[in-house]
């Protein structure tokens, strides 16, 4: 955090809930009120770490996190579990019926499994870039990236170009 000239996380529950419930504009903690609610009412995946060896944490991640909708928002467990049910059946999951879409992931990213990581068609391309974190694709060219990184970027802007090219022929053919 401090490396982006943010303060550090605090590691307080009843801090984090404070924060949370406050609902005027913040200067500190940026969209985590609104990433929540999302993830309440759309998403229902958190980052937990269930396993025993774990080195983070030895409590039960996933109820606690649960509890954070019902704490902050009211929402209870399984109005979660319905709401991602909708998201899922309206937006089709891991299997969405889209057209032009590239999906762009990196295999360190925990999110990544929420996300298409494999081809559904000639026009719907799945991109996991080795060894790349969080929408690192988005971050400027850096001498430090990595070769996997590079190469990422260059087929997302290969990609884009073919469409692009097809985008215009199309208006082309079509006389406009």
């Amino acid at each position: 955090m401090h490396s982006l000239g943010q303060r550090c996380l605090s590691f307080s529950r009843a801090e984090t809930l404070a924060q949370l419930r406050v609902t005027e504009p913040q200067v500190s903690g940026v969209g985590d009120r609104q990433w929540l609610y999302q993830t309440c009412t759309e998403f229902g995946f958190y980052v937990t770490c269930e396993d025993p060896t774990c080195p983070f944490s030895r409590l039960p991640a996933l109820p606690s996190q649960l509890e954070l909708c019902e704490q902050v928002f009211g929402l209870s467990t399984w109005s979660t579990v319905q709401a991602v049910a909708q998201t899922n059946s309206y937006y089709g999951g891991q299997t969405p019926v889209a057209t032009q879409v590239l999906f762009v992931n990196g295999d360190m990213d925990p999110w990544h499994v929420l996300s298409v990581t494999q081809d559904l068609g000639p026009s719907v391309s799945a991109l996991l870039i080795p060894n790349a974190s969080h929408c690192l694709d988005m971050a400027p060219e850096r001498p430090s990236d990595t070769p996997s990184l590079r190469l990422g970027r260059q087929s997302i802007l290969q990609q884009l170009q073919t469409w692009l090219k097809l985008a215009k022929k199309s208006l082309v053919r079509g006389g406009v």
